[in-house]
């Protein structure tokens, strides 16, 4: 099935994979480019995710505009016609991703390195031959990989639409492997966040970006930070309880 609409064109780097995320869903896609392709982009659902022919100079930005204008109808052909698996597949089960639960499955190939990927039937996992025992580090260590990878695109996004809102930025946004704080802000204005928020639905994602963005105007807890918080998000006590409970069920 495909829906085309007519674009303008841009030089930019070709690039052949996207991923379109919100609040409760995440839509991976490939983009092949044609230098024949004069005018319009075109969305198709495959077995095995969604492909998006464009003209070749057409912008990053206007593919993932495009994806995210058809969300709802990539969604219900996904639906519809749920994708058949693989043969020679060992599922191990499911992972969280911004507030869904994504299949997860991974097997063995002949490469040196895992590989973590994407697309409609879940989040899938290549390692290398290994021991049992071996396995579980270098899947491990993949997810962890691709996690960061995600947040490092995601969060930073997430956190510019509340530092317009409060109208004051950091200085810089770092997403790193803290072991005890969702996020930090430090008083050169740098943010911190984890990468595991990633893993989290978006609402509580939200409550520790806007918590971070209020200390750049209040570097501590008194009334007028929690002021401010409210101001900037009004159900921050309810986000607030819903963060505790979720960072005790985590995989990573």
């Amino acid at each position: 099935m495909r829906l085309r609409m007519p674009v303008d064109h841009a030089r930019t780097n070709a690039t052949d994979v996207g991923l379109v995320a919100g609040e409760g869903f995440a839509i991976p896609y490939r983009i092949v480019r044609s230098a024949r392709r004069r005018r319009t982009l075109e969305l198709r659902v495959e077995r095995d995710g969604v492909r998006v022919a464009a003209p070749l100079r057409t912008s990053t930005a206007e593919v993932e505009a495009f994806v995210r204008s058809r969300i709802g109808w990539i969604q219900k052909q996904t639906t519809a016609r749920p994708p058949s698996r693989p043969q020679g597949v060992l599922e191990i089960g499911s992972v969280p991703y911004l507030g869904r639960t994504l299949p997860f499955e991974c097997t063995e190939a002949p490469r040196r390195r895992a590989r973590v990927s994407l697309d409609l039937l879940g989040l899938r996992v290549l390692y290398p031959a290994s021991t049992d025992a071996a396995r579980e580090g270098v899947v491990a260590a993949a997810l962890r990989g691709w996690y960061r990878a995600r947040a490092a695109e995601e969060l930073p996004r997430r956190l510019e639409t509340w530092t317009d809102r409060a109208g004051y930025s950091p200085s810089r946004v770092l997403v790193r492997d803290q072991k005890r704080r969702w996020g930090s802000c430090a008083p050169d204005r740098t943010i911190r966040l984890n990468w595991r928020l990633v893993m989290m639905d978006p609402r509580i994602i939200d409550y520790v970006l806007v918590h971070e963005v209020a200390h750049l105007h209040h570097p501590h807890h008194q009334p007028a930070f929690w002021a401010e918080v409210e101001r900037l998000l009004p159900d921050h006590r309810e986000r607030r309880r819903a963060l505790r409970e979720a960072g005790r069920t985590l995989p990573l």
